[in-house]
């Protein structure tokens, strides 16, 4: 039997009953994901393996920072159960390291309980005063991956003063 597909397609057009292929839509962006604010995000806890203190009163600022006592190679750990970073781009965070400055760090990304790129994101800390960090997820290996957490690591072999984090946003 031969069908005449114009007349099959007009029947299917006039009943409503047309399936439109659907063309790939670009992903979409996902809603920010606060890791720190003034608090710990929703779902995230601190893991780290250097001396922390949350939501520390930090006198003339409004912001309630982390506060870091980190030896050489210890971190600020913040975990999360596993998460798709689909649709987000980069991890945004201000860091203030203490004087003399020159504090050397590595921004990493983690899954399965260790970095996602062993190189991560090596970032100098200024004597004073908060400095934006924004680092593309894929600098870190985490574009569209499965991830849990981030460390902030003192990237050197010795003990480093005091540094502060606080506004970090997945976005």
């Amino acid at each position: 039997m031969r069908v005449n597909m114009r007349c099959f397609g007009a029947v299917l057009i006039a009943l409503g009953t047309v399936a439109i292929p659907a063309t790939p839509a670009a992903a979409a962006d996902a809603a920010p994901m606060v890791v720190y604010d003034k608090a710990l995000g929703e779902g995230w806890q601190n893991w780290s393996w250097a001396k922390t203190e949350l939501s520390l009163a930090v006198n003339g600022s409004t912001r309630t920072p982390i506060g870091v006592d980190a030896g050489a190679w210890q971190a600020l750990y913040l975990h999360h159960a596993p998460f798709s970073t689909a649709g987000l781009r980069r991890l945004s965070l201000l860091v203030q390291g203490a004087a003399p400055g020159g504090q050397k760090l590595r921004i990493l990304a983690i899954a399965d309980g260790k970095p996602v790129n062993a190189e991560g994101k090596l970032v100098t800390l200024p004597a004073s005063g908060w400095a934006k960090m924004e680092v593309p997820l894929t600098a870190l290996g985490a574009g569209d991956k499965t991830i849990e957490g981030f460390w902030v690591q003192n990237a050197t072999d010795k003990d480093i003063p005091r540094f502060y984090v606080t506004e970090m946003v997945l976005d």
